[in-house]
Parts: C-alpha cells; structure tokens; sequence
C-alpha cells in the first residue's frame, strides 16, 4: 500500500513563505570571496596606470651647466662675454661675482612671454642658496638645497623644482626655472 503513495518528505506544508517548508540545502562550490583572474588583472591594471600617470606629471629636472664660456639651463645657452658675464641671444642675461665669501648672481630674461629679474646668495662652502625673483611684477622667494648632483627649488608659495647640475659643484641659478 505504500508503493503508490507520493514522496511526502518534500511537499511543503503549509504556504512556501512559512518556516515549516521544506527547503533544499544549497551549498556553494567556491568560497565567497573567491576573486576572479580578470578582476586582479584589471586592479593591476588601473594601478598601474596611476602610477605612470603620477610619474609622467612629476616635472623633470631642469639642467644646469656653467663653463668659461657658457651658461646653460635649460637647453638655453648664454655665452661669455667676459668673466662672469653670460648673454643669450633673446637678451637673457647673467651676472655672477663673488665678495665678502659668497658669490652673488643676478639675472634678467623673458621666462614664458613675462619679464623675469632674479638674485641668488651662495655662500662659499654652503650647501643652500636664497633667491629672490620679480616675476611680471611679481616678488617671489626661493631656498635652494644641494643634493649632491643638483639643486632642490623651494618656492615661498610652496612650488618645489629640481635642478640638475652638471658638474658635481654648486652652481647660483638666478633664474625662476619651474614658474
């Protein structure tokens, strides 16, 4: 007699929202927080990207050179006219003397369409140099820090720039690089 009566243990008794239904157990196949191939390759990537976009924002370091018979910064060069004196063809020019242990360098050129007038201070020995710069009518202040290989620009408004020195010595850069 129970050969022709219906598999009773899984009707559902009473309504399918009510407690005593019956339910099958799932159980998942993988963990919860399994990550998937294409979703770490994609991180990877995004991260990746950010990093190089920083990188390639981060302005690069404007170079520097001084010999006899030139003033170089960057790729501009003013030639010698005679000691301590450097004119460039667009009429930038530099000025350097040393007195009372330090040298001085004073500049004057067009820096991106604006008139730009700049003093430095590099005492002998030192491992800083002060600059003071006019900028289209502008004053701003700088403290440059020797690295070893260059200079690292502080503005008084916060702006930072490297310069590269080639040549391994301190050289004054009385020019507003990075404005």
């Amino acid at each position: 007699m129970t050969e022709n009566l219906p598999d009773l243990q899984h009707l559902p008794i009473g309504a399918i929202t009510s407690p005593h239904a019956v339910r099958l157990r799932h159980t998942p196949s993988a963990p919860l927080f399994r990550v998937r191939l294409h979703v770490l390759l994609t991180a990877a990537g995004v991260i990746a990207a950010v990093a190089g976009a920083a990188v390639s924002a981060a302005p690069t370091p404007v170079e520097v050179r001084m010999t006899a018979d030139a003033y170089e910064i960057g790729g501009s060069q003013l030639a010698a006219t005679e000691p301590g004196v450097y004119r460039g063809p667009d009429g930038a020019a530099v000025v350097m003397e040393h007195v009372d242990g330090a040298t001085r360098a004073g500049a004057s050129a067009g820096l991106d369409g604006a008139h730009m007038t700049g003093a430095c201070t590099l005492p002998d020995g030192a491992r800083v140099e002060t600059c003071r710069f006019t900028l289209a009518g502008r004053a701003l202040a700088a403290v440059d820090t020797w690295t070893g290989h260059g200079w690292r620009r502080r503005y008084d408004d916060g702006r930072r720039v490297d310069i590269a020195v080639t040549g391994g010595r301190p050289v004054p850069v009385p020019i507003a690089v990075g404005r």
